[in-house]
């Protein structure tokens, strides 16, 4: 039997965000391009999932777009998590935020794949970007 953590799914993005406009747009916007969109908007929730990828009792998304600012724990611990864990280590991490600072770039031993500010993209941009991620 194949262990559940060693697959991904193709078309599944994972998206840490707690704005409701801002996931409705993503969503309509992945939608439309047929990308699989799975919404958590709190992080004591993402760590969760994330442990059920890590124990293998669920996929692994294609990719992870995670926000900073949420309302519970802040995104660097969830990138920390998602690090610092042998199942999860190289799983595709874009920060998305409109908070940016040049330490959170120079953070090594949790660098995200990218790092991109909400307010210069837009959600037709992300989605090509993604698309060409994953």
């Amino acid at each position: 039997m194949k262990a559940i953590h060693k697959n991904k799914s193709k078309n599944s993005i994972l998206l840490i965000e707690d704005d409701l406009a801002v996931v409705d747009v993503y969503k309509t916007a992945f939608d439309v391009a047929g990308i699989g969109l799975e919404v958590i908007n709190l992080g004591k929730k993402a760590l969760e999932r994330l442990k059920n990828i890590q124990e293998g009792r669920e996929e692994r998304p294609a990719l992870v777009l995670l926000d900073l600012m949420l309302p519970d724990i802040n995104g660097l611990e969830l990138l920390f998590n998602i690090r610092n864990h042998s199942v999860t280590k190289d799983m595709k991490v874009f920060i998305l935020s409109n908070y940016s600072s040049d330490a959170l770039l120079n953070i090594n031993y949790i660098k995200p794949d990218k790092f991109i500010v909400k307010s210069n993209i837009t959600p037709s941009q992300l989605v090509q970007l993604v698309k060409d991620n994953i």
